[in-house]
């Protein structure tokens, strides 16, 4: 599975990859024998997730990066012979449980607690109708930043339901705007 993405398949790093006993490499075994006499998907898929409560930070990467980590060492494991997206979901339909400390004007978010974050409206003027809408593209705009491909958020579909999430970036060769 060449491409954009390329990973170093040598015979050096297929051989450590074989012995690690780092976590994505055992989480990607694990991948592995559960596939154990049968045949790969066509793809396998490789799922996370985060909430858009409040402005991007470490934590909110971690979810990102630890599911790529095991997909990466999939791919090594596999000698990249099978295909693999990676989804990347943002629950915006969580209520606001809070209000996070570094936001303009706390007080006028106050009315909207306990709503879902696509409702609450976007503090921080602009483009962006909605807190999650802002949240998502600041996500987005950083992990770009940092090498990843990612696209901006679906706009908000009103007819799913309740605690359903949206695909709201893609990283290299993901899948992108799907719903769950």
């Amino acid at each position: 599975m060449a491409g954009s993405n390329i990973i170093d398949l040598n015979p050096e790093v297929l051989a450590a990859a074989a012995e690690s006993k780092a976590w994505p490499f055992e989480e990607a075994k694990k991948i592995v024998e559960r596939y154990k006499g049968t045949d790969f998907p066509d793809t396998v898929l490789f799922e996370t997730g985060y909430g858009p409560s409040g402005l991007p930070h470490i934590g909110t990467f971690g979810e990102v990066a630890r599911t790529s980590m095991v997909r990466h060492a999939f791919r090594v494991i596999t000698q990249d012979k099978v295909a693999t997206k990676l989804l990347c979901f943002s629950d915006d339909m969580d209520g606001m449980r809070k209000i996070p400390d570094n936001v303009p004007d706390r007080a006028a978010l106050e009315p909207h607690l306990h709503k879902p974050l696509s409702s609450v409206p976007n503090p921080f003027g602009g483009d962006y109708a909605s807190f999650a809408d802002h949240n998502n593209a600041c996500f987005a705009a950083s992990s770009t930043r940092s090498g990843s491909t990612m696209n901006s958020p679906a706009r908000r579909n009103t007819t799913r339901p309740a605690g359903s999430m949206r695909c709201c970036c893609a990283l290299p060769n993901a899948t992108t705007r799907s719903w769950r």
